[in-house]
């Protein structure tokens, strides 16, 4: 039987998994779509904003669940005129490209009946034809803006038994 919690679960595992790559090794601010206003005081800095897509759900034998998952990390620099490295979004692109090439464990994470914190299983990078991760640049996003975007997206699945 499909459980109404594997949304909340797979979005709370991402963040906590993204986190110490956004804010520990690049040290920007990581804001999580659904959860961080946009109003946010972050929104004034180079940032990360972390957004996951589905799970989208097939069942394709009885108890036999297989739960795909988009997840896009875009990437926000505020250009400056003593900007000291050019590269420094692509520089960010690749760390995060890199972490989306390994495994998410996923938990029961929350406070509500049930959340135990117990793993559940793992988010895998999807492999197929059009499935790579993928880097998209966007470069300045206004003519008045000095701001760059890219974003990093990844496909992932797991394979759940219930």
């Amino acid at each position: 039987m499909l459980n109404p919690n594997w949304a909340r679960w797979i979005m709370a595992s991402v963040a906590v998994y993204f986190q110490p790559f956004i804010e520990g090794i690049l040290k920007l601010p990581l804001l999580t779509e659904g959860v961080d206003g946009r109003e946010h005081e972050k929104m004034h800095y180079n940032h990360a904003e972390l957004r996951v897509n589905g799970p989208f759900i097939v069942e394709p034998s009885r108890n036999y669940y297989i739960l795909n998952v988009d997840i896009n990390v875009i990437l926000t620099e505020l250009m400056n005129d003593h900007k000291d490295n050019a590269y420094d979004l692509m520089t960010w692109c690749g760390v995060i490209q890199s972490a989306m090439d390994g495994p998410i464990d996923v938990f029961r994470y929350g406070n509500e009946e049930g959340d135990d914190q117990e793993w559940i299983g793992c988010l895998v990078p999807r492999r197929g034809r059009y499935d790579s991760n993928r880097v998209l640049h966007f470069g300045q996003v206004s003519r008045v803006d000095r701001v760059r975007q890219s974003e990093v997206d990844g496909r992932f699945k797991m394979d759940l038994y219930s």
